[in-house]
């Protein structure tokens, strides 16, 4: 129940059934000492859903921000080896045709005993920003991150069933007005699929993936 009234309120704010529920994961998590955002803009929403501890200290880092003269798929990144507790890479790599390289980079500037919070989306209409290349699925990314060199990583997929997914692809088109209780209807069709034991691998909305060091 706690995790419905989360999403509805998302989904009467405008958000789309994949950002709701991604905003959902990401308040489980918490931002550690010296943090780095890196693609997510000036002023990215989910940094307002997760908790952070005292010695949270953010830096966000964009080229599309004007930040820097970075190149994502062939430039390194512009900090030392190992110099944040806390890097996050969240909706990016799709958009990076280099998709190994900017994966380096970012397990790269990790410290020893931080944390790469990350994510992917799956079922996704296409959104170039300025490109848009690549969906991943877990299997994927288990290769993509271990030759990255992340030994420690957990990749866990977003997603409730194929009643929720239908409602991502359409539910932006409803009027606003109707999206909430179409939501409802796909929320209570996939808990009855689950009780049928029915399994939703198959429908998966994106990849939360988080890297230890």
């Amino acid at each position: 129940m706690q995790q419905f009234i989360y999403l509805i309120r998302q989904i009467i704010q405008g958000k789309s059934v994949l950002r709701a529920m991604l905003n959902y994961r990401l308040s489980q998590e918490t931002l550690r000492g010296k943090t780095i955002d890196i693609g997510g803009g000036k002023n990215a929403d989910y940094i307002s859903f997760m908790a952070t501890d005292d010695s949270f200290e953010l830096t966000t880092f964009d080229i599309k921000a004007g930040q820097a003269d970075v190149n994502f798929e062939t430039d390194r990144l512009p900090a030392q080896d190992g110099s944040y507790d806390t890097v996050l890479f969240l909706n990016v790599m799709e958009h990076i045709f280099n998709y190994q390289h900017i994966a380096n980079e970012v397990v790269r500037i990790v410290k020893p005993g931080g944390q790469l919070i990350g994510f992917v989306p799956f079922l996704m209409w296409y959104h170039p920003d300025h490109s848009d290349y690549f969906r991943y699925t877990h299997e994927a990314l288990e290769k993509i991150l271990a030759q990255a060199g992340a030994t420690e990583y957990v990749i866990e997929p977003v997603c409730k069933g194929p009643f929720t997914a239908a409602a991502q692809m359409k539910l932006l088109s409803l009027p606003r007005i109707l999206r909430p209780l179409s939501f409802t209807v796909a929320y209570v069709c996939d808990e009855l699929y689950v009780l049928l034991g029915r399994k939703t691998e198959r429908y998966v909305l994106g990849y939360l993936f988080t890297v230890q060091k």
